[in-house]
């Protein structure tokens, strides 16, 4: 059964890692001279994606739109650099199959390869314009080069035409075209910890005073006059009088009551923060007696 997948759709994946971990965009595509296969893509990394390493496509697979390469991130932002604006030398490439360890990893995916076309020194480079996919590809052959944008490939076209030119001793001046690096810098929201409200019991010693009353027993004398010892038999006996006395005693008791209501809420607050990275930009230099 044939193969549909183009290599334009990998301008329109998301990497990731061998462990599932996010890396960012493709920026460019790699594609092998002899095979028509991409080999290599240059992918996005870091902190606002400013940074890029390029990748071996061997061993990876395609989910959706979703690009899960076969290497850590760890071995992937630690590849060695490359020249963006040349084909990939020799070493370049010797370096890249060192790090990556290539000899044990099988390829599984298969594009369908664009139509060779010859260009400088007959090597054969693919190229995709960016009103198409906004991207470009290159070839990665034992001289590969890739294009960012369609910039870049008005350049080395423009390089080409210039350098056939002078070999047929042609006075047509095609021009070239300046470039320069633009930040794009861009936000995510990251979790930066958690907040929890808790509640327990403090157990203190409270202390009252309640009045209290109680009764006591007191002897009290009173004289008997005329009258009342008139009455009196004249007998001597025993006798006695019980009285009862009281008194009052506290009883404690508790209740639990509701007495206030916590909450945790939170705030946005915005800050400023300030990013510095160094941009490159091309400059010209005219050597000759040239009219300005």
């Amino acid at each position: 059964m044939a193969n549909n997948r183009q290599i334009r759709d990998l301008f329109n994946a998301t990497a990731y890692d061998s462990n599932g971990d996010k890396l960012g965009d493709i920026k460019e595509v790699f594609v092998n001279d002899s095979t028509g296969q991409p080999d290599f893509i240059e992918v996005s990394h870091g902190l606002f994606g400013l940074s890029s390493s390029l990748v071996p496509l061997r061993g990876h697979r395609v989910e959706g739109e979703d690009l899960r390469l076969a290497f850590p991130k760890e071995l992937i932002k630690d590849a060695p650099e490359f020249n963006q604006d040349s084909h990939l030398s020799d070493t370049e490439l010797e370096k890249l199959y060192a790090h990556y360890s290539l000899q044990d990893v099988e390829d599984v995916e298969t594009y369908e390869a664009d139509a060779p076309a010859q260009g400088v020194d007959g090597r054969r480079d693919t190229g995709l314009g960016a009103a198409e996919t906004g991207a470009g590809v290159a070839g990665a052959g034992v001289a590969g080069a890739g294009v960012a944008a369609e910039a870049n490939a008005d350049r080395r076209d423009a390089a080409a035409t210039a350098e056939t030119a002078g070999a047929a001793d042609s006075t047509e001046n095609s021009g070239l075209v300046r470039s320069e690096e633009r930040l794009n810098v861009d936000k995510e929201r990251v979790q930066t910890g958690e907040a929890r409200l808790r509640k327990y019991v403090v157990h203190d010693t409270e202390t009252v005073e309640v009045p209290v009353e109680r009764e006591v027993v007191s002897v009290e004398r009173t004289p008997i006059d005329g009258a009342e010892a008139a009455d009196f038999d004249g007998k001597l006996a025993n006798d006695e009088e019980t009285i009862t006395i009281s008194e009052e005693r506290v009883n404690v008791t508790k209740e639990t009551v509701p007495v206030e209501k916590v909450e945790l809420k939170k705030e946005t607050v915005r800050d400023t923060e300030t990013v510095t990275e160094d941009v490159a930009r091309e400059e010209f230099d005219i050597d000759g007696d040239v009219r300005k």
